[in-house]
């Protein structure tokens, strides 16, 4: 009887024990100053979304300082950012046989700061023992006299199972320019017991520098590194620029307090008339140098200004301002586009009065001029009215939600009615500033109301009353032939109560009516009719400032007189006339625009919630790994916090998948093949569903193209496919290409040369006029279609060809320098040659006004980013102000990204009596973008070809004119478009009376 033993354990791993702690320091430039600064202090910064600290001022995140300057002239500068940095991606491994350069040009850089570290860092024996390892780095600097060693980096000893980083500065060395070099000194790991990788991961340029930043609103931000994988995305939520208004004005309460004097106070507002008036008059970045002493119309913003702050419904039972204005202004643009959006927000339009530029506002006010047809030219009105497809049914209102993340969101606005007699016609606007639902909602209104009621515009001449109006006024339409009756016309004479017209009006017995006249006071005055008796029209009290010749109206019950809004004033210089172009006004809009809007109704119970509607439902294809999956997209004209979406994929008529979802998108996969129907709609916390909206999905193998278009262009041919059947998920289409037809479909993979997968295919590098056959199949993750051929030509129009070519040539480097004009200036050649450190080599010999030189320079220069050589010589004569030279220009560029070209150049040209002439050529080779073009180009007027072997010159081609002649020809395969043939026209093989025709 015998007896055995043993034991064994486990491996002996060891716990990650490097550790290093990384800051991201960041300074954030958050727009022209002076601001009022964070909304909620420093609730109001966040990092990818989230705040700094909630509402209560509790962290969210740990790790983070912030500091931010208002943005003011003698601002002091961000403590603990001493200087200022420029971080600059490697992202490289590095091998002990590969050392990594880069150069480093700033010339104010003070040191450099390497990220270094390891993707991995552990020792294992044959056991799986794990134990600690390290690594070491070389940092080297060379300024120009050679590689000095700058550091030695030792990482370790420890062990890391993902990447580590660490950070090392080296001061810059005096002299700039300057390369750096990473280097591994530690062999390479050739086994997988040793994972030791080294990386260089970026370096810092770092400028010693206190910024203050003037006139900046800038944020410094502190970011623990190890919270994020990546540079985290900073927004913020601030009351931003500080503007001038009126000194009588309560920004908070937007209460206006006695008699404004027209001075200013600096405050924060979003008032867009102040935000206009701002732009308009600051010197600094907006247009107050240009303006001078014009200036802007203070008054009339003023006006403006107060009708912004009034309140008007939100739509949730409150109320809000009827305008705000809160808007990032981010990029250059002109700026009456910019003036012309800010002005959209107060339903406004700037314009020039002669003196300073003024606003006009769409809201309602009494008119300031009447005019009939006794007082315009001829005593005409021209009326049109809009075509109904310009009336649009809905607009979709594109508007900002601070309670959705500050994302961008829609608002659909209809009318009922308009929609059922005209049909759906949509129009898109972007709401510029717009962060309330109820201000997006009234510009909505306001469009399709104006389009609505608004209908006729108006054009008239007038003599010198014409200079009563600007645009922008409301004026007074008497037009008794649209009016089919006597409204307006001139005061013969007044009495008393009784006023004598210049012709009869109707007025029915009983019948209660106005008599309008513009009083002295510049303003309308309405007096009550009391009787008509033919042109005598007796008023109820004595009208006062009543002038005889000056114009009136009358309104009555069944018949009243229409405002218009002055668009535009034009004077014609010939007759002294005004021509007055009006658009119709009616002042009712205001109440249906800014007082229609409920966005809670008005429910009989409370169990009744408006449940919104699933709009623009689509389906898109993914790939994920073996399986095929789908995502189905919508939208909805709103978004209850409390709704969720029902989610349903028919086949059959039967559920074959069911999901329910917060978001606007669903993913589904393990569906088989087949056409299915996929359902989404809305359902609130109630239980209550919207409507269900559907869309076709199809998963399976294409069908073949219905059709295949050729599209014919220069050169090329751009083949299109169209599928008439339902489109499978993630359709695309195969496109194979041949010179010759192939009769066989079974030999087309054999024969044809197979382009590529796309929806499209432009096929380029084809010769004009030339037949050519696509074969294009449907295909997706399911299967193929059969193939379906389709033939085209490259356009053959000479014309047209010659015309597309020379752009095209004269659009690369090659053409360009044959468009280029000889510089016979050799002293701003020699200057410029100077600058850029080239050898310059010249004779020259000067009698008078008589000079002749030689002139040889040649330049060599290399960035971080670009090497560029050049050889030019030139050779010239010149007598007084007349030249001649011949100058001969080679030169070769490359970058790192891949773009180059080589040119060399030969031209010969004149300088007579102040104008140039030249003779050029150009041979040139040029890549961009991954495009390769290789070029010759000449310049000439005449071109001449000679044949000498006779012993004399003999010219047998020429081109003159923009015309070629030649002597004789041999043509093989010719395209003409028109033959002008003099003599006669005969076949190759044509002998009198033999063979042939003639």
């Amino acid at each position: 009887m015998g007896k055995g033993g043993g034991g064994g354990s486990t491996p002996t791993l060891v716990d990650d024990n490097l550790k290093n702690k990384q800051y991201l320091r960041i300074v954030d430039l958050i727009g022209e100053g002076q601001i009022e600064g964070p909304v909620g202090g420093l609730h109001g910064f966040r990092v990818n979304g989230t705040p700094v600290v909630d509402k209560n001022g509790n962290p969210n995140i740990n790790g983070v300082t912030v500091q931010w300057r208002a943005g003011t002239q003698s601002q002091e500068p961000l403590s603990d950012y001493p200087f200022v940095e420029s971080e600059i991606p490697v992202s490289v491994e590095v091998k002990k046989d590969t050392p990594i350069l880069r150069m480093v040009s700033n010339k104010d850089v003070d040191r450099v700061r390497f990220t270094l570290g390891v993707s991995q860092l552990v020792q294992t024996d044959s056991q799986g023992n794990q134990s600690n390892s390290s690594v070491q780095l070389a940092i080297d600097m060379n300024d120009g006299g050679g590689w000095v060693h700058a550091k030695t980096v030792q990482i370790g000893p420890g062990k890391i199972s993902g990447q580590y980083l660490e950070s090392h500065t080296i001061d810059a060395p005096k002299k700039k320019p300057f390369q750096i070099r990473v280097s591994r000194l530690t062999d390479d790991s050739k086994t997988d017991q040793l994972r030791n990788g080294t990386v260089w991961a970026s370096y810092t340029e770092i400028t010693d520098t206190l910024m203050s930043y003037p006139n900046s609103a800038v944020v410094g931000m502190r970011i623990d590194r190890s919270l994020f994988a990546d540079t985290p995305k900073r927004t913020y939520h601030i009351k931003g620029m500080i503007v001038q208004v009126p000194d009588n004005y309560d920004p908070e309460s937007r209460h206006y307090s006695g008699v404004w004097t027209g001075r200013f106070k600096p405050a924060y507002t979003n008032n867009p008339a102040w935000i206009f008036y701002d732009l308009v008059t600051n010197t600094r970045y907006g247009i107050g140098k240009l303006m001078g002493a014009f200036g802007c119309d203070k008054f009339a913003l003023y006006a403006i200004a107060q009708y912004c702050d009034q309140p008007v419904p939100d739509g949730f039972g409150g109320t809000e301002p009827r305008f705000t204005c809160n808007a990032y202004i981010a990029t250059q643009r002109k700026a009456r586009d910019v003036l012309d959006d800010l002005a959209s927000v107060f339903r406004g339009m700037q314009v020039w009065n002669g003196l300073q530029l003024t606003t006009f506002q769409d809201r309602p006010s009494d008119p300031v001029w009447t005019f009939t047809n006794a007082n315009v030219v001829e005593g005409k009105f021209n009326v049109s009215s809009s075509a109904k497809k310009a009336r649009h049914t809905a607009i979709e209102i594109t508007w900002v939600n601070p309670e959705n993340g500050w994302k961008d969101e829609r608002e659909l606005i209809q009318d009922d009615e308009l929609v059922a007699r005209l049909g759906i016609n949509v129009k898109k606007v972007v709401a510029f500033g717009c962060t309330s639902r109820g201000q997006a909602h009234r510009v909505g209104r306001w469009i399709i109301e104006t389009e609505k009621l608004e209908t006729d515009s108006i054009t008239f001449s007038t003599g010198r009353e014409g200079i009563n109006c600007i645009p922008g006024d409301i004026v007074e339409i008497a037009d008794n032939s649209f009016a089919a009756a006597r409204v307006g016309g001139r005061i013969l004479s007044f009495s008393g109560k009784e006023v004598r017209l210049d012709a009869p009006v109707e007025f029915a017995k009983g019948e209660s009516g106005y008599f309008s006249y513009m009083g002295s006071e510049g303003k309308f005055v309405r007096v009550d009719i009391d009787t008509v008796n033919g042109d005598v029209v007796t008023l109820k009290e004595v009208p006062a400032g009543l002038r005889q010749w000056g114009v009136f109206s009358i309104s009555k019950k069944s018949l009243v007189t229409r405002l218009f809004r002055v668009m535009s004033i034009a004077e014609d210089n010939k007759t002294g006339n005004y021509n007055y172009t009006c658009i119709q006004h009616e002042p009712q809009k205001e109440a249906i625009v800014d007082h229609g809007v409920d966005f809670q109704g008005n429910p009989a119970t409370q169990n009744v919630i408006r449940v919104p509607n699933i709009e623009r439902l689509s389906i898109a294809y993914i790939l994920d790994s073996s399986q095929v999956q789908a995502r189905a997209m919508w939208a909805t004209t709103t978004i209850n916090r409390n709704i969720t979406f029902d989610v349903i994929v028919y086949r059959d008529h039967k559920v074959a998948l069911r999901g329910n979802t917060k978001d606007l998108e669903y993913y589904f996969n393990g569906l088989d093949a087949g056409v299915y129907m996929v359902g989404v709609r809305a359902r609130d916390d109630n239980g209550m569903l919207g409507n269900e909206s559907k869309v076709q999905m199809v998963i399976g193998a294409p069908a073949a193209p219905s059709v295949v278009n050729i599209e014919p262009g220069f050169f090329e041919l751009k083949a299109i496919p169209h599928i008439s059947a339902p489109k499978t998920l993630d359709t695309q289409f195969e496109f194979w290409f041949s010179e010759n037809r192939i009769s066989n479909i079974n030999e087309i993979e054999a024969k044809a040369d197979f382009l590529g997968i796309a929806k499209f295919w432009i096929k380029g590098q084809l010769k004009a006029g030339t037949p050519y056959w696509f074969y294009v199949r449907s295909i997706n993750e399911f299967g193929k279609s059969h193939f379906v051929e389709a033939e085209g030509k490259p356009n053959d129009n000479a014309k047209d060809i010659l015309e597309v070519v020379g752009d095209q040539f004269l659009s690369n480097k090659a053409g360009q320098r044959l468009q280029s004009q000889m510089d016979f200036n050799s002293e701003a050649i020699m200057e410029n040659a100077a600058l850029t450190g080239a050898v310059v080599q010249r004779q020259m010999k000067v009698n008078g006004d008589l000079k002749s030189e030689i002139l040889h320079v040649q330049t060599t220069q290399v960035t971080d980013r670009e090497a560029f050589a050049e050889d030019m010589k030139k050779v010239q004569a010149d007598v007084g102000e007349n030249a001649a030279a011949v100058q001969t220009k080679a030169t070769a560029v490359f970058d790192i990204d891949g773009n180059g070209y080589a040119l060399n150049y030969v031209g010969a040209g004149v300088k007579y009596k102040g104008q140039f002439y030249k003779a050029g050529m150009v041979i040139g080779a040029e890549v961009k973008n991954g495009q390769v073009t290789t070029s010759i180009g000449f310049d000439a007027n005449n071109f001449v070809w000679f044949n000498s072997a006779s012993g004399k010159m003999e010219p047998f081609m020429t081109a003159k004119n923009g015309q070629l002649f030649t002597r004789e020809e041999f043509i093989e395969d010719g395209s003409i478009t028109n033959a002008k043939i003099g003599n006669y026209i005969q076949s190759r093989n044509y002998i009198t009376g033999r063979a042939g025709w003639k």
